[in-house]
């Protein structure tokens, strides 16, 4: 089984990982991010309205607009991010009956699922962007100079 994030989710860690290194208070346009970042510019638009949004990013438009991480790399964390752009996480269907999950009494696996779900979400509160910034910086990315 996997847990994966939707495009949009990696993307959207990749552009605050990379707003966090470039953290000095200043606003970084869109074109600048979606091609350092290597992220589609019209995706990165949406991504970045959701990050404005729920108040992870600051966005300014206009000829000197640009993009910020809106609190310190320390206060935002994985959680905050994923939850920003994929939505809360919730068990939607109920594992064995073909229902809504919380409609009528929970299934037998029910509790184990969620048990799952907020040790997940748990470890990903624990974790900010401040974590992957050095390591982002010295391991690079797949197709940067630091990974051939």
């Amino acid at each position: 089984m996997k847990l994966e994030l939707s495009s949009e989710g990696r993307y959207g860690l990749r552009a605050l990982v990379y707003l966090a290194q470039h953290d000095e208070g200043g606003l970084i346009t869109a074109d600048v991010i979606s091609k350092e970042a290597r992220i589609p510019r019209r995706l990165l638009a949406r991504i970045l309205a959701k990050l404005s949004h729920s108040g992870i990013v600051a966005s300014r438009e206009g000829r000197r607009g640009g993009s910020r991480l809106a609190r310190p790399p320390e206060e935002i964390t994985l959680a905050d991010a994923v939850n920003a752009i994929e939505g809360p996480f919730e068990m939607t269907r109920c594992i064995l009956e073909e229902r809504a999950c919380g409609e009528g009494r929970p299934c037998a696996l029910h509790d184990a699922w969620e048990e799952g779900q907020d040790a997940i979400l748990g470890y990903l509160a624990s974790q900010t962007l401040a974590d992957f910034v050095s390591d982002a910086a010295t391991l690079g990315t797949p197709d940067s100079p630091a990974h051939t």
